[in-house]
C-alpha cells in the first residue's frame, strides 16, 4: 500500500503543484493585464495631452494667421489709400497747372491785344504826325514860294 499511497500522494502533490502553478500564472496574467491597462491609460493620457497640445498650437496658429491677415489687409488698405491720395494730389496738381497755363495764356493774349492796340495807336499817331508835317511843309513851301515871288 505504500506504493499506492505514494502514487496518490504524488498525484495530489502534482495536482497541488499544478494548481499553485495555475494560480501563479493567473496572478502573473492579472499583473500583466493591470500593467498593460496602466500602460494603456498612460499612453491614452499622453495621447490626450499631445492632442490637447496640438489643438492649442493649432488654435494659436489660427489666431496668428488671423492677426497676420488683418495686418495684411490693413497694410493693403493703407497702400491703396496712399495710392489714391497720390492720384488725387497729382490730379489736383494737374488742374492747378492747367489753370496756371490758362491764366498765363489769357494774360499773354491781353498783353498781345494791348501791344497791338498800342502799336496801332503809335502807327496812327505817326501817320497823323507825318501828315501834319507834310501839311506844314506844303504850307511853308507855299509861303516860301510866295515870298520869293514877291521879291
Amino acid at each position: 500500500m505504500g506504493l499506492a499511497f505514494d502514487s496518490a500522494e504524488s498525484r495530489v502533490s502534482a495536482e497541488m503543484e499544478r494548481q499553485h502553478e495555475i494560480r501563479n500564472l493567473k496572478e502573473t496574467v492579472g499583473a500583466l493585464r493591470e500593467a498593460l491597462e496602466k500602460q494603456k491609460a498612460g499612453t491614452a493620457s499622453e495621447v490626450a495631452q499631445a492632442v490637447a497640445e496640438a489643438h492649442n498650437e493649432i488654435r494659436d496658429l489660427k489666431a496668428t494667421i488671423s492677426e497676420m491677415r488683418s495686418e495684411l489687409e490693413r497694410r493693403k488698405a493703407a497702400g491703396e489709400e496712399a495710392v489714391q491720395k497720390v492720384h488725387a494730389q497729382a490730379a489736383e496738381e494737374g488742374r492747378q497747372l492747367q489753370s496756371s497755363v490758362q491764366a498765363l495764356r489769357d494774360q499773354l493774349e491781353r498783353e498781345r491785344a494791348s501791344h497791338a492796340e498800342a502799336e496801332q495807336l503809335q502807327q496812327r499817331k505817326h501817320r497823323d504826325e507825318t501828315a501834319e508835317l507834310e501839311r506844314i511843309i506844303q504850307t511853308l513851301r507855299g509861303e516860301l514860294e510866295a515870298s520869293r515871288a514877291k521879291k
